[in-house]
């Protein structure tokens, strides 16, 4: 993900009628897999959200709504209420940390929001089900407040992320630590949506269910599932960060 922004600054640098002539159009024909995080929903993730600001790329790669999607998606109060801009609190945050290096203030706020609302959270709900007390021993403040203070490259070292810590680890002889992908809480949301939870999807977000709630536009999710249905690339591969 920090990696990510690193390549939008290069990417960026493409002149423009090369990006939306021939590179945008190539990613939107790629095959659509319903596989995790598969490289059809990562690619098309990254340029759409290469043009925007940081705060908003970020939140856009690991979310599944582009600007022009949330548009469509939520009810006029909401967007009224945010006016017009969900990424506000978001922005404020960013702009209130102390770091200097974009990717840094990226890492922080992804610290108070996506670690504390996101993250622990579905470890905490995880672990409970099935009677499980999970420590978090990385969270120890003094540890986060070390690890905060080091120098971006001793957290993404070129293309490795972690590299502090992989090389810490690396010498305790257990290399496939170091080796192994990163794998979260990533479910097929695509597939089961297609499949074994379709009846139940199309109960809940249900026109009449969706209109009670007043957050989304019940026309655009019923079509969002019904292009879901078709495999069309709109939210086929939607994933989602974990």
């Amino acid at each position: 993900m920090y990696l990510g922004h690193r390549f939008a600054e290069i990417y960026n640098r493409v002149p423009r009628v090369l990006r939306r002539g021939l590179v945008e159009p190539l990613v939107r024909r790629l095959p659509v897999k319903t596989k995790n995080l598969s490289f059809d929903y990562r690619a098309r993730r990254f340029v759409a959200g290469a043009n925007y600001d940081p705060v908003q790329r970020h939140h856009m790669w690991f979310g599944s709504f582009t600007p022009a999607e949330q548009e469509q998606l939520l009810t006029l109060t909401v967007k009224q209420k945010s006016d017009g801009d969900i990424y506000r609190e978001a922005r404020a945050m960013a702009e209130e940390s102390d770091a200097v290096d974009m990717i840094e203030r990226m890492q922080s706020l992804d610290t108070q929001l996506y670690l504390a609302e996101d993250i622990l959270t579905k470890v905490d709900r995880a672990s409970m089900a099935v009677s499980l007390e999970v420590r978090a021993p990385f969270l120890d403040p003094r540890v986060a407040e070390y690890a905060a203070s080091l120098p971006r490259n001793y957290k993404l070292h070129g293309r490795k992320s972690k590299y502090i810590l992989k090389r810490a680890r690396g010498r305790s002889g257990a290399s496939f630590v170091t080796r192994r992908g990163k794998k979260g809480f990533g479910i097929p949301v695509a597939e089961w949506l297609k499949k074994k939870l379709r009846p139940l999807s199309r109960d809940l977000l249900s026109p009449e269910r969706i209109r009670r709630a007043g957050v989304f536009d019940a026309e655009y999710v019923t079509r969002l599932l019904d292009e879901h249905d078709g495999a069309s690339p709109i939210i086929a591969s939607h994933s989602g960060r974990s």
